[in-house]
């Protein structure tokens, strides 16, 4: 229990001293401490009431003055901030033990931690476990208050033992501190992760059975998935390098400045898990290069429907911008007419499992697909057309020898990770020509089939993307250079 005798006057810094002087009262006070124990037990002879006022005069003053820059003094205070949560956390698992958040109104310690320590419903799960997991390791929390482990190594420790484990871990837990005490987090990770293999295999290798890989693929309610799973480490392997593979970073100008929008790690990974995906399908019967199978969805969509994806898709909203686009394309009237009876449609289709897509999903999977005409009599079914309308693999080559590589600014992803995207959705007017065609990697053709982008192809080949916040950027095919050096005769 913390004494409660009035606090001698502090002999340190004050709030009325100068930052300047706070400051190098800090460090000096730290320095003292750590050299000399009398120092310390003097300043402990005080109550915790005095002691926290002089802790909060001291963080005031720091913050006055600014933390320099320095990577000794950065250290250093990060190191004190170490200490002193490991000396919280001694105090918080006393208050658990005693389950004094019952006081406060709690039903838990994590509810306590949530609500009165302002870690809210995502922190305070993870700072609990912290708390319940030393109450029954106190070696670990020994060490960690002696400063033989750090705050990293000690989430490390909680979080890499599974539950099953955390009794054996307390029999255990003196003799792993002594190992891991003299490690860095990499390393502490290692050896807590070979202790959870031995644990687990505790008749030796030949009895080791690792969990089996499980992916659970499930659909929420506002008819997006949700994607969970575990893998063994070989499986893991493999789709971490096939993950790197079909990465296709940010481009960035020659400045280094990023060119249209940054993703997330997260968004990265599933952009390439996509891609990982579609290469599959599209090259699952050995296709090369120039050629790939289709298709890779089966969609059900009203002729209407598929009008009026492609009309959001170019940004039509309206009569007028439906004009705009009917001369541009020199439609007929009935041509118009189809249009205008699409304008107010949704454009969404399905599944042949029934799973719903909305017009931005439609307009990008018949981009590059085929599509097949089937004339119904309400259930009857009255004539089958044949496919039509995707670029044929002459068409495929000639582009990939134009193009080379993903035409999106700053992005040279290879021709066998491409689509062939149509400048002018085919349902719109547009033709399944070699000049109103481009390579684009699966990451860009989908960004540029969101609402807002506008595309252009010139006679030269010059690609210009708009994108709706206002950035145009330009791209032109690689050419073959002109030699630098000939060889001369004589």
């Amino acid at each position: 229990m913390f004494d409660h005798r009035t606090a001698p006057k502090p002999t340190g810094p004050t709030a009325q001293s100068s930052p300047s002087a706070a400051a190098s009262g800090v460090a000096h006070t730290a320095q003292l401490s750590a050299g000399n124990p009398s120092v310390a037990s003097r300043l402990c002879a005080g109550s915790f009431e005095a002691l926290f006022a002089q802790l909060t005069e001291l963080v005031t003053a720091l913050a006055e003055c600014s933390v320099p820059a320095d990577s000794s003094a950065l250290v250093g205070v990060r190191a004190q901030i170490d200490r002193l949560t490991a000396v919280v956390t001694e105090a918080e698992i006393r208050f658990d033990q005693a389950e004094l958040w019952r006081d406060e109104g709690a039903g838990s310690l994590r509810g306590w931690m949530a609500d009165h320590c302002g870690l809210g419903r995502r922190g305070a799960p993870a700072a609990a476990r912290r708390v319940e997991r030393l109450e029954l390791w106190p070696a670990v929390a020994e060490a960690w208050s002696a400063g033989q482990l750090s705050a990293a190594q000690v989430d490390v420790i909680v979080g890499a033992v599974p539950r099953r484990f955390v009794s054996l871990f307390a029999d255990h837990a003196e003799s792993v501190v002594e190992i891991v005490g003299g490690l860095d987090v990499a390393k502490t990770e290692v050896a807590i992760r070979q202790w959870v293999e031995c644990a687990s295999n505790p008749d030796g290798p030949e009895h080791f059975h690792e969990p089996t890989s499980g992916l659970h693929f499930d659909r929420v309610l506002d008819g997006r998935f949700i994607l969970t799973g575990q893998f063994e480490a070989a499986d893991a392997a493999i789709i971490d390098a096939a993950l790197r593979d079909f990465d296709v970073p940010d481009p960035v100008d020659d400045s280094g400045q990023p060119i249209g929008e940054s993703r997330t790690l997260a968004q990265r990974n599933a952009d390439a898990l996509v891609e990982i995906c579609r290469f599959a399908l599209s090259h699952r019967q050995g296709a090369g290069d120039s050629g790939r199978h289709l298709p890779h969805v089966s969609l059900v969509v009203d002729i209407n429907e598929l009008r009026a994806s492609a009309l959001r898709g170019a940004g039509v909203h309206s009569h007028a911008g439906l004009e705009q686009l009917a001369e541009a394309r020199g439609w007929s009237a009935a041509e118009r007419a189809w249009f205008t009876d699409s304008l107010h449609r949704h454009g969404t289709g399905v599944t042949f499992d029934g799973t719903e897509l909305d017009a931005a999903a439609v307009s990008l999977l018949t981009c590059d697909s085929v599509v097949q005409r089937v004339m119904m009599a309400g259930d009857k079914v009255l004539d089958m057309g044949r496919e039509t309308r995707t670029a044929t693999s002459v068409q495929r080559r000639a582009i990939i020898t134009r193009d080379r590589h993903c035409r999106a600014p700053g992005c040279c992803t290879k021709p066998k990770h491409c689509d062939v995207h149509h400048i002018d959705h085919w349902i719109n007017g547009g033709r399944t020509d070699v000049d109103r065609m481009v390579l684009l990697c699966g990451t860009h053709h989908r960004q540029f089939h969101r609402p807002g982008y506008r595309m252009e192809l010139d006679e030269n080949a010059v690609f210009t993307v708009h994108s709706p916040k206002g950035w145009s950027r330009s791209t032109t095919p690689d050419r073959i250079e002109t030699p630098y050096f000939t060889r001369t005769s004589g």
